[in-house]
């Protein structure tokens, strides 16, 4: 028995284009398209016993089996924007019982779906991370290697009172540097998209997250998106900032974003 494992949604004028174009899925699976009204959804069979949601849900906490099927899926939808222009990626796990099934999806919530087809038509979507070292900003601050100066020709008793003030100036020079970053990145960053998306970051570990931003552009844009971030990474390398970029991918975020 199998079941349909959908990719991602298509246009249905370029249904024929993607069945064209032998992109191979899951498991090796043939990817073809099952039409309904405007849109089309790229599937392909997997077996029921190995994704069925009794198992899938074990599945997926194993690494070794989730991580080459989770590139499969973004490879299926990576190919699916190149031949069909524009596709509303799914997340990995989207199976149905048989078209019917499929066709049922494709009716639900058309007018916001046309719509955000519309609006990601030949776009695509960047991401965007800034870091640093913990202690990069604090060596550099000139409050915090006041301190550890006068931290070094201090008592023992003063040196402690002296080094939790040391970590409440620094933590403060970190927050406003930080700050000051994730700004000049995004001055630099929004001028080249046309939506931008700041995704919510943790604290804490060796490497402080300060920025994680997701860009939406026109693909033909690529170079000037790409040159902003070059040119973030430049701006930023002297205080101590690393500057990591991925795409153009499918727009994962902007194809769930209202």
């Amino acid at each position: 028995m199998t079941l349909q494992y959908v990719y991602g949604i298509v246009p249905a004028a370029e249904a024929n284009a993607v069945d064209g174009a032998a992109i191979a899925g899951l498991d090796g699976g043939r990817v073809r398209t099952i039409v309904e009204g405007p849109f089309a959804a790229a599937t392909s069979e997997v077996s029921a016993e190995e994704y069925g949601s009794a198992s899938l849900n074990d599945r997926v906490a194993d690494l070794e089996w989730l991580t080459p099927r989770a590139a499969t899926h973004q490879a299926v939808n990576m190919r699916l924007l190149d031949v069909a222009g524009t596709v509303l990626p799914l997340a990995f796990g989207a199976l149905y019982h048989d078209d019917a099934r499929v066709r049922g999806m494709l009716r639900e919530d058309l007018s916001s779906r046309s719509a955000r087809m519309r609006e990601l038509a030949g776009r695509a979507e960047w991401v965007v991370t800034v870091s640093r070292e913990v202690s990069a900003v604090a060596a550099a601050d000139e409050d915090v290697h006041a301190l550890e100066e006068e931290i070094a020709k201090a008592t023992p008793g003063k040196a402690f009172l002296l080094e939790r003030r040391r970590a409440s100036v620094a933590s403060a020079a970190g927050e406003r540097a930080d700050a000051d970053a994730a700004r000049r990145a995004l001055a630099l960053l929004t001028p080249v998209s046309e939506r931008t998306y700041r995704e919510p970051v943790a604290r804490g570990g060796t490497d402080v997250v300060v920025l994680r931003v997701s860009l939406l552009a026109a693909r033909d844009r690529s170079d000037a998106v790409d040159g902003a971030i070059a040119a973030v990474r430049e701006d930023l390398a002297g205080a101590g900032y690393h500057v990591r970029a991925t795409g153009p991918w499918p727009a994962y975020r902007f194809g769930s974003l209202p």
